[in-house]
């Protein structure tokens, strides 16, 4: 080779060596400058978490300034509320006690017409109390229903033991009919023993289901009228009550304090039918028992062991009436 042809061979050389440099440098350029970047953004990160920071706690202090104001202003809601409370109640007494001021008297009863229905309804509950429970009725009734399966389910297992046996008795040994019918009969047989053996129990246990069923069908035609009296007589009761109630909330003249103390004077905006139901549910109470406590709704507890009735019924209006006082 030529000086020329080495000159020029090591000239391409060098100047692919240039190029393959510029090359690296370019991308060691370009990765340095992304460096840079994220060095500047690393560095910034400290003075946006101090800001974060500050921001948080200016937030929590507003927080509890808000959660101090709402607090304040609570208080002197409730603190108004009592005292307008307090001022209503004064108005309430000044009016009772001015002249002409008229109080309706939600317990009136002419000619003991409430309390005679009141009576015929318990009449109709003590009757009642006398039957069977629906759901117990149900369960004796199934007494009858498993005896009648059990029945059936042994008459299939003796019919396949009775053809069964049949078969054996007519075929010789080895025959294929005879091996399904040897099968049937150890199948059916143990079944047919297992289902008898509970045959007895459950035919007492039938009969004195029966029995208590039929007792309690002739208590229950024995007192239908009783039972169907009391219970128009409760729809009449509380039909009378809830009118009466409804004219006295729409009247003029004030309602009782025993009223007022436990059911406010006035139906809430929201429940008001579940409202009168209970203020209905009182009245029908004071009436039954002939409850003239002027201050206290239900009056004095009943003695539980000798009015348990009474006492159940005191026991759920307390509780109805803790809703709404």
């Amino acid at each position: 080779m030529s000086l020329e042809g080495a000159y020029t061979s090591l000239d391409r050389k060098v100047h692919s060596l240039e190029t393959s440099l510029q090359h690296t440098l370019s991308e060691v350029s370009f990765k340095l400058s992304e460096v840079e970047d994220a060095v500047d953004q690393m560095e910034g990160i400290p003075r946006r978490v101090d800001s974060l920071e500050y921001d948080l706690r200016e937030a929590k202090a507003e927080t509890e300034r808000v959660e101090s104001d709402l607090g304040d202003s609570i208080s002197e809601v409730d603190g108004s509320v009592d005292r307008l409370a307090t001022r209503v109640a004064a108005l309430e007494r000044y009016l009772r006690q001015a002249e002409g001021a008229v109080v309706v008297d939600l317990d009136e009863d002419r000619g003991d017409e409430l309390h005679a229905l009141a009576v015929t309804v318990n009449k109709g509950l003590d009757a009642r109390a006398g039957l069977l429970a629906d759901y117990e009725r149900s369960r004796l009734k199934l007494a009858g229903d498993h005896l009648g399966h059990a029945l059936k389910e042994r008459g299939r297992h003796r019919a396949a033991v009775l053809l069964a046996a049949a078969v054996l008795a007519t075929t010789q040994a080895g025959d294929a009919e005879r091996k399904a019918a040897e099968l049937d009969f150890k199948a059916s047989a143990p079944k047919a023993r297992e289902v008898h053996s509970r045959i007895g129990p459950l035919t007492t246990s039938a009969e004195a289901a029966r029995q208590k069923l039929e007792a309690d069908d002739v208590l229950r035609a024995k007192n239908a009228k009783v039972i169907d009296a009391g219970q128009r007589a409760n729809a009449k009761l509380q039909l009378r009550l809830r009118s009466r109630l409804s004219e006295a909330l729409s009247g003029t003249e004030l309602l009782p304090v025993w009223f007022v103390t436990v059911l406010g004077p006035m139906a809430p905006s929201r429940n008001a039918n579940d409202w009168m139901d209970a203020a209905t549910d009182v009245l029908a109470y004071r009436v039954t028992y002939r409850i003239t406590d002027p201050v206290v709704a239900l009056g004095a507890p009943p003695d539980g062991h000798r009015a348990p009735r009474r006492t159940a019924w005191h026991q759920e209006l307390t509780r109805e009436l803790r809703r709404w006082g």
